[in-house]
């Protein structure tokens, strides 16, 4: 029922907007958040295709997501642009639309915001790298942010550091810590970010003057100081100058897009931590396997496609280098002689009760080797977790 749910809320929403609407959502599940990726261009293109729409058609983008591929927001963004008129390429922004999400927003012609609806800063994150630093005995590698970076270059000036010898001296001792091709990649990307957002502003069908987007940039990049601020629709037109911001209930689809969320907040689990150590511990498990888990989804009224991936999780145990096993307390099995002819010897009675032990103490040892072997894994320290992801990808469904 809840494709069926889903399919009559975005014919609602076309009916009212006049539009066809592709539903675009990424999960930010705990423990299973998945960022926008590449992949996700042709999907979004095949749904784009199947809806009719030419160049004269409008097209809503129905929006749920944490952030992800700086590279994606233009790319996806110029080939809305080809497929309808100028103008009328919105963007539904029921709830989070973070980071990457929000430049994909900027290249909209309006962006339609509820009341729990927002955007976010648009600054960059290195989660991972062969740069990055790494944090004590577990050698995981550390994120580096430009606001991180920015805010100790900020401290710097705060306590007197004015002189370029005494910046250069800051940045050495940065450097320290922090490798210099890291430092490089964050501001790198948030060059790059910083000149998609503004050359996807400057597509929209009455863009800003060039004065007002590079100060929505500048906004939106460094200035908002934490990655994890959400920007409401008031902020985003006071603060941010984003004029194109529109309230879901002056276009009377606010309910409908709330309640799509809902379908996919559903769908996806998104309020159930998916925290699968915990899962172990508490059933005293050594391993298990989570089949089918939704990590995004593209939907339109003709068209499902959702990513799935399979994990299976295991608990690794600090098994000691010289192991000895005691097998001396396996009590023996009992065996039960069957009726013997009168006229059997001795030595085929040794040879018959021989056969007999033989074949009940194999089956009883290998029992005893199996149960104490997983006994011992069980008793060993535990060292964490091992996560095997499989089955991972796009699918289309009915």
């Amino acid at each position: 029922m809840s494709r069926d749910k889903r399919i009559e809320l975005i014919k609602q929403i076309q009916e009212k907007r006049g539009s066809r609407v592709i539903a675009y959502c990424t999960s930010d599940r705990q423990g299973l958040a998945v960022p926008i990726m590449p992949d996700v261009v042709s999907v979004i293109h095949e749904h784009i295709i199947e809806s009719g729409s030419d160049e004269n058609g409008k097209l809503d983008l129905f929006l749920y997501s944490r952030g992800g591929a700086s590279d994606v927001p233009w790319t996806l963004v110029s080939m809305f642009r080809q497929y309808c008129h100028k103008g009328s390429f919105r963007v539904l922004v029921p709830y989070r639309c973070h980071s990457a999400a929000t430049v994909i927003c900027l290249g909209a012609d309006e962006i339609v915001m509820t009341k729990k609806a927002e955007l976010g800063p648009i600054d960059a994150t290195i989660s991972h790298g062969p740069y990055n630093p790494t944090e004590g005995e577990t050698r995981e590698r550390l994120p580096v942010s430009v606001e991180d970076v920015t805010g100790y270059f900020s401290l710097l000036k705060r306590f007197g550091c004015e002189r370029p010898d005494e910046t250069m001296e800051g940045l050495r001792e940065l450097t320290r810590k922090v490798h210099p091709l890291a430092l490089g990649a964050v501001n790198r990307l948030l060059e790059e970010t910083k000149l998609v957002g503004h050359r996807l502003l400057s597509t929209r069908a009455e863009p800003f003057s060039e004065e007002d987007n590079n100060d929505i940039i500048k906004k939106l990049s460094s200035e908002v100081y934490s990655h994890n601020h959400a920007i409401n629709r008031s902020e985003a037109v006071k603060y941010l100058g984003l004029g194109h911001v529109k309230k879901a209930e002056d276009t009377r689809v606010d309910d409908l897009i709330w309640q799509l969320y809902l379908e996919y907040r559903d769908l996806f689990h998104l309020e159930e931590p998916f925290q699968p150590g915990e899962h172990l511990i508490e059933r005293n498990l050594e391993e298990h396997t989570w089949d089918d888990l939704c990590l995004a989804s593209v939907e339109s009224e003709t068209r499902f496609d959702i990513c799935k991936k399979s994990v299976k999780v295991r608990r690794l145990r600090q098994v000691p280098p010289n192991l000895t096993l005691n097998l001396n307390n396996i009590e023996s099995p009992a065996i039960n002689l069957p009726q013997l002819p009168a006229e059997m010897n001795q030595e085929q009675i040794q040879a018959l009760i021989q056969q007999l032990v033989q074949a009940s103490m194999q089956g009883c040892l290998n029992n005893a080797v199996q149960v104490g072997i997983l006994e011992l894994l069980k008793s060993m320290p535990q060292r964490g977790f091992e996560h095997i992801s499989f089955k991972s990808g796009w699918s289309t469904e009915k």
